[in-house]
């Protein structure tokens, strides 16, 4: 792996502690302060923050691993990334882009190290979607994991603004970014695709 790292970046990584080293590696000759976690906690964004604040006169790297990332240490990382502290840079590596809210996501550069395996496709035309093809698609999806609600959301997030060249205003992306919270709560898969599919299915109809 060779990567650009003097910009913020999320590394996704089927195989985070060998991006870990692979990046530790690349940065030999720098300042790096390593924060590891299974899961990113909002005292664990404190602790990231405190660090960030401390000056340096040559640029600071800070690599942040972890398998998940609590909302609110992701609300703590954004206010960061929005106004980055002076000679700091964010490294963050975790296995999956489900992991980070679409605001997180929009405002730093996302790497994939290792292709990710899965079809994106979510086979449901989102420009010509009707109210039938939406109960049906909720219908065959009603049933699965929490891990994989927050795929299909971020899958859905993802095909919307790539494929489908939708603008969403940001009250909208909210609404991704509530229905990801409350998958994390273990809400009912048909009530967060529901809310999100009808946000873009309302969209065609003004």
């Amino acid at each position: 792996m060779n990567i650009n790292l003097s910009t913020n970046k999320i590394i996704i990584s089927d195989n985070p502690n060998t991006s870990k080293i692979e990046v530790l590696k690349q940065l030999s000759a720098k300042i790096v302060k390593l924060f590891e976690k299974d899961d990113f906690l909002l005292e664990d964004a404190k602790i990231v923050a405190k660090e960030a604040y401390i000056s340096e006169s040559e640029t600071k790297y800070l690599l942040i691993i972890a398998n998940s990332f609590n909302i609110y240490a992701q609300n703590s990382l954004l206010k960061m990334l929005e106004e980055p502290p002076k000679n700091t840079v964010f490294i963050i590596i975790s296995n999956s882009k489900t992991n980070f809210l679409p605001t997180i996501r929009s405002r730093i550069q996302i790497i994939t190290h290792a292709q990710e395996k899965r079809d994106r496709n979510i086979e449901l035309n989102l420009s010509k979607m009707n109210l039938n093809d939406i109960f049906n698609f909720i219908k065959n999806n009603q049933r699965v994991t929490k891990f994989k609600i927050k795929e299909l959301i971020q899958d859905i997030f993802y095909e919307a603004l790539h494929r489908y060249d939708i603008k969403f205003t940001k009250s909208e992306i909210a609404v991704f970014e509530n229905a990801l919270q409350l998958a994390e709560l273990n809400t009912r898969a048909e009530f967060l695709l529901s809310s999100i599919l009808l946000t873009i299915f309302n969209r065609q109809k003004k």
